[in-house]
């Protein structure tokens, strides 16, 4: 992924995405924290997930789902802003949305990348 685009995402409010698939197998995704986002995210990973749980960057939970269905959100006025879009992807009336969406491993790479230049910049001022 382009630095460009991730020094993008890291400057906005993210979300972590954690996908669970049938064998408990966890996937981490992040990705810019608005309802249109959250509710795409939850249908582009229905397929062969048992559960999603959605995270702030302080690892607060965002919502959890049962499958693509939303269990719990404690943000209730967040949660009415989501089913908006969920609600007609859900039901085929609504496409999914396009948003930049980074894996845990492109994530860690670029942190690493960073601290990288952050140690060689200190070095040379020594």
């Amino acid at each position: 992924m382009e630095n460009q685009k991730m020094d993008e995402l890291i400057g906005k409010d993210m979300v972590i995405g954690y996908v669970y698939d049938y064998d408990g197998n966890r996937k981490a995704y992040y990705f810019d924290n608005t309802p249109s986002n959250i509710a795409s995210f939850i249908m582009l990973h229905k397929e062969n997930t048992d559960k999603m749980i959605l995270t702030d960057i302080a690892d607060r939970l965002v919502l959890n789902t049962f499958r693509e269905f939303i269990n719990q959100c404690p943000d209730q006025k967040l949660l009415q802003e989501i089913l908006k879009d969920l609600l007609p992807m859900q039901m085929g009336e609504k496409d999914t949305v396009e948003f930049l969406i980074v894996d845990e491993a492109e994530y860690q790479a670029f942190l690493d990348e960073e601290e990288r230049q952050v140690v060689e910049a200190e070095l040379q001022m020594l």
